[in-house]
């Protein structure tokens, strides 16, 4: 594993102090599409965590938020226009969820 700056590595535990971001890493992960719709992301959210009036909440946090963040670092591209999203990885993120439960 390459060597990280402290600032990459404060922006990498900051990217998954949120369960939201670390759910939509362990589903990319576990998907064996190269793409995946951002529909299929929030569908995959919403029955990990239901909640009657959430869905449309979740949609426009995973859009707006929490998608845009993990593309900042490159851990995932994420392409608004068409919908979706694909998983780069990151070794540092990576090394971190192995010792975070799911």
């Amino acid at each position: 594993m390459r060597e990280y700056t402290t600032d990459e590595i404060d922006q990498r535990f900051e990217l998954l102090d949120r369960y939201e971001r670390r759910c939509i890493i362990y589903f990319l992960r576990g998907t064996e599409t190269d793409h995946v719709s951002i529909s299929d992301v929030v569908s995959h959210l919403q029955k990990r965590d239901p909640t009657p009036d959430g869905h449309d909440r979740l949609a426009i946090a995973i859009q707006h938020n929490h998608l845009p963040k993990l593309a900042a670092t490159g851990v995932l591209d994420f392409d608004a226009g068409s919908g979706t999203v694909r998983y780069n990885g990151d070794d540092l993120v990576e090394a971190l969820l192995e010792t975070t439960p799911e």
